[in-house]
């Protein structure tokens, strides 16, 4: 009894190790293109409202940019909150914020943000034109931009 205890213990231990190792490398995976202090990559993109975005022409500006999908749970989780948390309390001429889906159409993306309220600009970007240009994985990705700059990346929901 004793014995089988300890080895439970042990393949648990090494179990847990493994899926440790796996989820790092899956993170180290997930690259930025970007760096905060840099340019925002140059992009124009079409919201669901047919409204074109033209990131350079907003200097001036304080711009929040999202990268989500609906498939995404942790996706599922912010976006409700940069609804109530940013985009209510902050929209004005001087701030803009478009949430970008990827790898997703026009249709998916008007019935998600129909379904769940949300006011801010979505734009959709199905074969990751726009996307690509800031990384090669992982979303929610979210940027802070003032005067063309990033002030702030995050891959990841965290409350």
């Amino acid at each position: 009894m004793m014995k089988t205890k300890a080895a439970i213990k042990v393949l648990l231990f090494l179990l847990l190790g493994f899926v440790a190792s796996q989820f790092v490398s899956a993170q180290d995976d997930i690259e930025s293109y970007t760096k905060v202090g840099q340019k925002m990559p140059a992009f124009v993109i079409t919201d669901t409202d047919g409204k074109s975005i033209n990131i350079g022409d907003l200097k001036g500006k304080v711009v929040v940019v999202n990268f989500w999908a609906t498939w995404c749970r942790p996706c599922y989780a912010e976006l409700p909150r940069l609804e109530k948390d940013i985009w209510i309390k902050f929209k004005s001429d001087d701030f803009v914020m478009v949430a970008i889906a990827r790898e997703q159409s026009n249709r998916e993306i008007v019935s998600y943000k129909n379904k769940l309220g949300f006011t801010f600009p979505i734009a959709a970007d199905p074969k990751r034109e726009v996307y690509n240009l800031f990384g090669n994985g992982g979303i929610p990705r979210s940027y802070v931009i003032s005067d063309g700059n990033i002030l702030f990346q995050t891959v990841g929901y965290n409350d």
